[in-house]
């Protein structure tokens, strides 16, 4: 027989536990939801807050982007014109649009809010203007410009602080032999009052000529090829180193920066403005200043005047150097000699023949400064360190040269070294960063003044530099931006 085992399902045991592990189970839940919501909501507001300083930095670029064209095309500065044009700073308008272009951000496709972001409201804070500090602003992206075009960076300038150094004392020697050329030709004027009546009496007429050749200068006289002097003049109360200006927030440029980097700006300055080298061959009807970089050295109100300053320096520069060349030349020296004696050797006079010595050797070499300065408005160089192949006027034909220099326009030996916008970097450098930048700002001003659409600019309504406040819902971000 077989038995089969009857399989039954066992009824099923529960085990009963204690209610207060489910209770605590729903606390730590709600606990832990809590801290979820949170955190989630810390998200949410750091998510805001990045979409909104992303929205923010939006529209400070979109704002920039409404740059000044005509001052980057001609001249790379970078400016954004708060009168728009107009002539009248509107900081109104300059919010609307930091309003607008912010807002464009924040706002989705079907003009509601993107992000739960609204705007409430923009400031702007502070400005910094292209004339502040002296033109710091202009100092600074002048420098930026022409590193930038060189391929320098900023970490290369202490190589130059040595070269600046030896600069700076090589000015003061200039300056010193500038006084001491000051200081001896006031010892001439004073011995020749002394003889005065005694060279009426006894000096042969022809002797006299040398004397006073400077008194006979024109500007005429020292520009090439008959070519006419610009006469293109201005109002000095209208620049903006002169009149008064809006203020910004700009600084003056450290006086370290501005020793480091004035070559720079110097640079700047050869490259954007133009000259009378440049210029007298084609002369422009219209437009400022003709001669802009003889302007920023001289500061005078007319292209004649700024020029005939510009050159007058040249000539003391080269009749030093030509005269300090005739007295250690024992050769050229001794024709002057030569030709005093003649010409006062009958007074009986030593003292007499020895001051018409150095007065034709002055003239000699002022005669010589008046070719080599119209060489170089002609585009020739001179050399560094003359030599007796490279004197050209000789004695005899001094007097008809002074008549007609033009007759020595061409080099007959071509000469290579320093030309005229050399001289021009060194008398710059010999100015001060300020009065470089503020009187360039006049030029740059001047210029773009006559350009279409351009008549109401003013470079003091220019900025490169703005910091705005801009408030959001729970959020405010304050942001700069600027010229880098």
């Amino acid at each position: 027989m077989t038995f089969l085992k009857k399989l039954s399902p066992r009824a099923a045991v529960s085990k009963k536990y204690s209610g207060q592990i489910t209770v605590w189970l729903a606390l730590s839940f709600l606990v832990f939801l809590s801290f979820y919501f949170v955190c989630l909501q810390s998200v949410w507001k750091q998510y805001q807050r990045k979409q909104a300083e992303q929205a923010a930095e939006a529209g400070m670029f979109s704002l920039f982007s409404e740059y000044e064209p005509h001052l980057l095309k001609k001249y790379d500065l970078f400016c954004l014109d708060t009168s728009f044009g107009g002539g009248v700073e509107r900081t109104d308008e300059l919010c609307s649009h930091l309003w607008k272009f912010t807002e464009q951000n924040i706002t989705d496709a079907s003009g509601g809010p993107l992000y739960g972001l609204n705007l409430q409201g923009v400031n702007i804070e502070r400005m910094v203007r292209l004339t502040d500090g002296f033109g710091a602003s202009f100092f600074h992206q002048a420098v930026e410009v022409m590193k930038e075009k060189t391929g320098v960076s900023a970490a290369d300038d202490w190589i130059l602080e040595d070269l600046l150094q030896r600069q700076g004392d090589a000015e003061g020697d200039t300056e010193r032999f500038q006084e001491d050329c000051n200081e001896y030709e006031g010892s001439v004027r004073d011995y020749e009052e002394e003889d005065d009546e005694e060279e009426d009496q006894s000096m042969d007429p022809q002797a006299r000529q040398w004397d006073g050749l400077w008194n006979e200068f024109t500007l005429e006289k020292a520009v090439p090829g008959d070519f006419p002097v610009s006469e293109k003049t201005f109002v000095s109360e209208t620049l903006p180193s002169q009149r008064e200006l809006s203020v910004g927030a700009g600084k003056t440029a450290e006086t370290t920066e501005q020793i480091l980097q004035k070559p720079w700006l110097i640079r700047y300055l050869c490259e954007y403005m133009s000259h009378a080298q440049e210029m007298l061959p084609e002369r422009r009807e219209e437009g400022w200043l003709d001669y802009q970089l003889e302007y920023i050295i001289a500061g005078k109100t007319s292209d004649s005047e700024n020029l005939s300053s510009v050159i007058g320096r040249l000539l003391l520069i080269r009749e030093g150097a030509n005269y300090i060349f005739l007295l250690t030349h024992p050769e050229l020296k001794e024709k002057a000699e030569a030709l005093a004696l003649v010409l006062a050797g009958m007074t009986g006079n030593i003292g007499l023949v020895k001051s018409l010595e150095q007065l034709i050797l002055l003239g000699w070499a002022y005669g010589e400064s008046v070719v080599e300065v119209r060489q170089l408005l002609g585009g020739s160089e001179l050399v560094l360190m003359k030599g007796t192949e490279n004197w050209q006027v000789p004695l005899s034909g001094l007097l008809p040269a002074l008549n007609d220099p033009g007759r020595y326009d061409v080099q007959v030996h071509r000469q290579e070294g320093i030309d005229y916008e050399t001289y021009l970097s060194l008398f710059l450098m010999a100015g001060s960063a300020e009065d470089l930048c503020m009187r360039a700002l006049d030029v740059i001003e001047g210029e773009v003044s006559r350009m279409e659409g351009c008549q109401n600019l003013h470079l003091d309504h220019c900025v490169d530099f703005i910091t705005a406040q801009i408030w959001m819902e729970n959020i405010y971000l304050e942001r700069s931006y600027g010229y880098e």
